[in-house]
């Protein structure tokens, strides 16, 4: 189909953030070619006030609306990436992993609206089912800078609403001669539990030419390694209530009506987690020229994080019920601030865990500059990039093993402070004896994405004030991603190991004064245990190798990993999904430099069309039938074989473009622009694989939501039409004030389909949902008059009703029967494209001052976005809206004399909706401080001190209220002391 051809659309300009030089090197700022022909001239960087300087320059000569950091910026800000970097940019905010930048979002678009490449090139990701590319992969070192083109052009590939960020790599031919840079730090991480104190970094850079400078290699490399901590407290769901099901038994304060949105928390989890974290990059470059108007550059570069992240958790589930509250009414929407249940003695769980991947990403490409004519210039640019993530532990890419006691008679939580106070009422004091081994997961997830790109580009010089630029491009993409979890679902009292069977590997612990920087973590005083999760696994194998008569014996599990026991991970997928994307584009674009009332005028107008076909490929797990387990689980049973099946779509874009900016006095420059342009769909939105939960509940004969999934590999990208003003004036020799409006209309917005009471299998008979349950819960309900728990429900099924069909008393488990028992209704969430149109607009206001020659300055910015793509708390059901739109703002205080630099750095960005669709999530504002000092020994020795997050900020997370808090926790502060050395 052809979609708008030619179609009159509101389009935008081009803005590129060119990073100057190595990160590690200060004095040697290398050149970078940006599509648009914009060049960065090979610069010696003596200061700050130097790069600023230099990267005012960049912003007021280019054509379209630029900012820049050099190199230096880069290596004296206290920026461990390059996404910490970026933050500092208007209109570009991070979201950060273990206190670390990790993904970015631009004028408000998140992390997936944004296209990544190195050298122009498509860059793969490791997610497996998501674009937006982890920046925490990427060492600031290995790179020479980043462009960020906040709108469209025709020479730039599409991908990115909010952004395409081009990262590039140093060139030795753009700096002639021998060069070499060396930098190592000691990184001293104060959240870190159990770490080293002090964890090593390194980077280095060699580049020398020969033959005249007509060859050249460079290489580079750099290797971290961080040990961190955190300290957090999550529930993993909300669960969402009409207000009537609320019971009216005069236990509910301020309690629900009818009509009103009720959430009851699922769980209340305490974690304590470390992380190991090493990152190593490396890059060899290559280039040969010949003549002076042939340069050929063939380059290879390699990427790998290794993560392992293992901790201690402690937590409780509810019923939920609504059996006691003190609720808060928001316009309908009503939250617990303080939420009890009385218990039947459920269990107190205690996990132990590891989660054990390595990423890399491995990128060959080879480039073929020609300038045949003084007026024509070529370029065949061609790569084969790929990016993996895999386990890397025996026990899989993600590991658990839970340990129980059994005794809880009173729960409750208090919501009122940032961080959840849980209270227990247990029968007996909690002791090593009564801890008993109930379930585990031990999962593994696999992911493979290779994209193979070839780019031919041209650029002819029609007449001294007019070029052409033209060109062709085709993208491959192979998507590949899989998962096992062996998983055993004894989370009750029943099928679990002996009582004291572990209290030999337990060490007690408390959690007073852990979450000291928290409201209300003076109040958490809770004790529990702890243990190795290796240990755990081990025990319960042998436990689970002891004849079944044998008390201390441990069940056996319904699904087996490798090692043949259910306490390790399988290599055998239960699912696979292929997914191809392959995409032929091809573009021409006008530049036109002239004057205008005497004045000096630039345009750039083009046309960019884009055709992309997709197909899906799945082999989706089969399953055949509902065993209860355990007290709350029923586990959906996996069959011996899985379903293929496979799907396709496509579509066809034509995007146009124009850029204008003009000189309106010798200090000040207006900037116009207007451009159309996509974002595709993320891959697991495209996927077309059935996913099914393994547990599902029933709660008082009424079935618990199973969410069941399924991607559409039909759905179109986002489509948005752009428009930008800018406004700048320049004052000084390196100080200037900008303005610039942007306003974006997106269509095709993608959001969920919820099909209610599915039943995707008749084989699926939940035991809960048959004449057993009913019976044996009414028979109950006569003789006490209360309306009894599934714990209850069980033992007299298994005392009365032990010669049905389907029960095993003596197993403890209890099979639904095709025919007798109800099949389990699935909630079914899908995707589609909408025929809304939504608007996202706002501001980017920046000033950049120095105060004269004192070697005192500032840079400060803010970005305002606003758009009608909000979440409406107040209404159920799916939504569109867009994720990451938030204010930011920026302000960095800098001294650069004597030999001395040093800057403090603050960053703010307002909360912002994470996403959920049918169920909202949100990210409170966050606010950050870091720090540098930098001395210049000699003559190329620096030596420097820095610190992040200098007041230990922490961070929250909530839902459809803030008292429904989903996550929060405590991340501390890091320094780094080191030197870098320049040759």
């Amino acid at each position: 189909m052809d979609r708008h051809l030619f179609a009159k659309k509101r389009v935008s300009l081009a803005v590129s953030v060119a990073l100057g030089a190595m990160a590690t090197s200060p004095a040697m700022a290398q050149d970078s070619e940006s599509a648009n022909d914009q060049m960065m001239e090979e610069v010696v960087v003596t200061g700050i006030r130097s790069s600023l300087k230099r990267a005012m320059d960049t912003k007021r000569d280019a054509t379209g609306v630029v900012d820049a950091i050099t190199a230096e910026d880069i290596g004296d800000f206290p920026d461990t990436n390059l996404a910490e970097a970026l933050q500092r940019i208007t209109g570009v905010a991070i979201d950060r992993d273990r206190g670390e930048g990790a993904r970015v979002t631009v004028r408000g678009f998140g992390a997936d609206f944004n296209l990544v490449t190195l050298n122009g090139r498509q860059m793969p990701t490791h997610s497996g089912y998501g674009r937006s590319f982890d920046f925490g992969d990427i060492a600031s070192e290995s790179v020479s800078g980043v462009e960020v083109y906040k709108t469209a052009q025709a020479s730039v590939p599409t991908g990115g609403i909010g952004a395409t960020i081009n990262v590039l790599t140093a060139k030795p031919l753009d700096n002639p001669g021998f060069s070499a840079s060396l930098a190592a730090r000691g990184v001293k991480d104060q959240s870190s539990f159990t770490g080293d104190e002090w964890t090593p970094e390194a980077a280095f850079l060699l580049s020398n030419t020969f033959m005249d400078d007509t060859v050249g290699i460079a290489i580079t490399g750099s290797f971290q390694e961080r040990q961190s901590g955190q300290a957090s407290a999550s529930n993993g769901n909300w669960l969402e209530r009409d207000g009537g099901a609320i019971p009216d038994n005069g236990q509910q304060i301020n309690g629900p009506v009818a009509g009103n949105i009720v959430g009851l928390p699922q769980q209340q989890t305490y974690s304590l987690d470390e992380w190991d974290r090493e990152r190593t990059n490396a890059q060899v470059t290559l280039q040969w020229s010949p003549i002076e108007t042939l340069t050929a550059t063939l380059d290879y570069t390699y990427a790998e994080l290794d993560l392992r992240h293992t901790g201690n958790s402690m937590s409780v589930w509810f019923s939920p019920t609504g059996q006691s509250g003190n609720w808060i009414n928001e316009e309908g929407v009503v939250s617990p601030l303080v939420y009890t249940e009385t218990n039947n003695q459920p269990d107190l769980s205690m996990g132990a865990f590891v989660d054990a991947s390595i990423n890399e990403r491995k990128s060959t490409g080879f480039n073929l500059k020609w300038d045949p004519t003084d007026r024509l210039s070529l370029e065949l640019d061609y790569h084969d990039s790929e990016a993996t993530r895999n386990p890397n532990s025996v026990y899989g890419s993600s590991a658990q093993v839970a340990m129980s006691i059994f005794g809880r008679e009173l729960t409750s939580v208090n919501y009122t402070n940032e961080l959840p106070i849980l209270t227990l009422g247990m029968a007996e004091p909690i002791s090593p004896d009564d801890l008993q081994i109930s379930g585990s997961v031990f999962g593994n997830s696999w992911a493979d994405m290779n994209i193979e790109q070839t780019q031919f580009d041209g650029s002819f010089e029609l007449t001294d004030t007019l070029m052409l630029d033209f060109g062709l491009a085709q993208t491959e993409v192979e998507n590949y991603t899989a998962g096992s979890n062996v998983q055993r679902n004894t989370w009750g009292q029943n099928q679990t190991s002996a009582f004291g069977s572990v209290a030999d590997l337990v060490v007690p612990a408390t959690l007073e004064g852990v979450y000291s920087e928290l409201s209300g973590g003076d109040q958490v005083n809770n004790n529990f245990f702890m243990a190795n999760m290796a240990e755990l696994a081990q025990r319960a194998e042998y436990l689970q190798s002891l004849p079944e008569d044998d008390p201390m014996h441990l069940a056996t599990a319904s699904t087996l990993g490798d090692c043949g026991t259910g306490f390790c991970a399988s290599t055998t997928p239960d699912s696979q999904d292929f997914f191809e994307e392959d995409t032929i584009a091809a573009y021409f674009q006008l530049n036109f430099t002239g004057e205008i009332f005497n004045r000096p005028l630039n345009v750039r107008a083009g046309i960019r069309y884009e055709e992309t076909e997709v197909t899906s490929s799945t082999l989706s797990q089969a399953y055949e039938r509902v065993e209860w387990r355990s007290t709350n689980e029923f586990e959906i049973i996996r069959a011996d074989s899985a379903t293929p099946s496979s799907l396709e779509g496509d579509y066809d874009f034509t995007l146009p473009s124009i850029d204008v900016d003009i000189e309106l006095t010798d200090d000040l420059v207006f900037r116009a622009s207007a451009s159309q342009s996509i974002a595709r769909a993320g891959f697991g939105s495209l996927v077309g694989t059935l996913n099914l939960p393994t547990i599902t509940r029933v709660d008082q004969g009424i079935p618990g939501q199973a969410i069941a999934s399924v991607g559409n590999p039909g759905l179109l990208p986002y489509e948005s039409d752009n428009f930008d003003l800018s406004l700048e004036y320049y004052y000084g020799d390196a100080s200037y004030i900008s303005a610039g409006y942007f306003d974006k209309k997106v269509r095709n917005w993608i959001g969920g389909s919820v099909l209610e009471d599915v039943i995707l299998n008749d084989q699926l008979a939940s035991p809960g949902l048959g004449p057993l349950y009913a019976d044996a819960a009414a028979a109950i309900q006569a003789e006490t008059g209360v309306y009894p728990g599934n714990a209850d429900i069980r033992d007299y099924i298994f005392a009365n009703f032990a010669d049905q069909p389907g029960v095993d008393a003596e197993n403890q488990v209890i099979t639904g029967v095709v025919g007798r028992d109800d099949a389990v209704p699935f909630i079914v969430n899908t995707l589609s494209n909408s025929d809304r149109e939504e608007g996202i607009d706002g501001w980017e206001l920046a000033w950049q001052h120095n105060f004269w020659d004192t070697g005192l300055g500032f840079i400060a910015n803010l970005t305002i976005a606003d758009g009608s793509a909000v979440y409406d708390n107040e209404q159920l059901g799916s939504q569109f809206a867009l994720v990451g739109l938030s204010d930011t703002r920026n302000f960095i205080l800098f001294y650069d004399k004597y030999g001395i630099q040093a800057r403090i750095a603050y960053n703010w960005r307002d909360g912002y909706y994470t996403g959920g669709d049918i169920k909202p999530g949100y990210q409170t504002e966050y606010e950050q401080w870091d720090g540098n000092i930098t001395y210049e020994v000699t003559d190329g020795l620096v030596v420097f001190v820095e610190g992040i997050n200098l007041t230990n900020e922490t961070f929250r997370s909530h839902g459809r209220s803030q008292y429904q808090t989903y996550g929060v926790g405590q991340i501390g502060t890091r320094y780094n002391v080191g030197f870098r050395y320049n040759y």
